[in-house]
């Protein structure tokens, strides 16, 4: 319901129940009627939230506990944390190396996520340099992901001057693939790993423990967010009881006319005599 709706249904029952109230003074009574009066929003019956990574979201949880740390923040009823060294995108390899078809066999065994975390790429710049190539597999991950709320994290390597360059080409081609999801929006790691150095390791794309722990409340806080953007996607009105006096039309009494019974006198009609007559012999 637009707002404007909501306020001309709220101005029609102030009507309503202005108008009541004059009747009622002069002897109308009230009835209890419902009528809405707000919006709750409802926590989904069984909200489950997908991290889908490569080795930097393994570590995460390996160093830094990051399901169980998920899981015992409230955010969502089911926490699950796939990540998986050397792992892509997508294409054609293996389920476990596949971030698309690992989703899709995770799906398969009844997992239905309500938000996902996606925290691939960095293995993807090692082997891909074009940007149409990159958009591809994302847009292949994000189909295959459906209409839920989705964070992609993007990319830091820092090992070589050329994945640099991929990385910088990839992080660009994210943020314009994922203009094309309404659901969608990037978290920007490199940011976060170019202004905070500590968090890279000795050898420039995985991180130190300092490192995994921060990726690992970076999760923390998408999670929060994921969970309020799925609250958002399952609305529901709640409709509360609400008094509003109806005017019932007092009963009124019409006394009963007597109509008086006229009396027609009776009519005297007055005899004549005729005298006799006399006829002559």
């Amino acid at each position: 319901m637009t707002l404007r709706r909501v306020s001309a249904f709220v101005l029609a029952a102030m009507l309503v129940w202005a108008a009541a109230s004059d009747a009622t003074g002069a002897g109308a009574t009230a009835t209890t009627v419902a009528a809405p009066s707000n919006v709750v929003a409802q926590r989904p019956a069984k909200s489950t939230l997908l991290v889908l990574g490569d080795s930097l979201t393994w570590g995460s949880n390996y160093f830094s506990k990051a399901q169980s740390r998920l899981a015992t923040s409230g955010a969502f009823d089911n926490v699950v944390v796939d990540g998986w060294w050397s792992r892509r995108i997508g294409g054609i390899i293996s389920t476990t190396y596949s971030g698309t078809n690992t989703y899709k066999k995770l799906v398969a065994g009844g997992l239905r996520p309500s938000a996902v975390i996606v925290a691939l790429g960095t293995n993807d710049v090692y082997f891909l340099s074009r940007r149409r190539e990159y958009a591809t597999l994302i847009r292949e991950l994000m189909t295959t992901i459906g209409n839920v709320p989705v964070v992609w994290v993007n990319v830091h390597r820092v090992d070589t001057p050329t994945n640099v360059n991929r990385s910088r080409l990839f992080n660009t081609t994210l943020e314009r693939t994922l203009a094309e999801y309404p659901l969608a929006s990037v978290f920007d790691w490199s940011s976060v790993a170019r202004t905070d150095p500590k968090v890279m390791a000795w050898d420039r794309i995985h991180h130190s423990a300092y490192g995994y722990e921060v990726r690992t409340r970076t999760y923390l806080t998408l999670a929060t967010s994921l969970a309020q953007q799925a609250v958002d996607m399952t609305t529901t009105t709640t409709i509360a009881p609400t008094t509003v006096p109806v005017t019932t039309a007092p009963v009124t009494t019409v006394p009963t006319a007597t109509v008086p019974t006229a009396t027609v006198p009776t009519a005297t009609v007055p005899v004549t005599t005729v005298p006799a007559t006399t006829v002559a012999p």
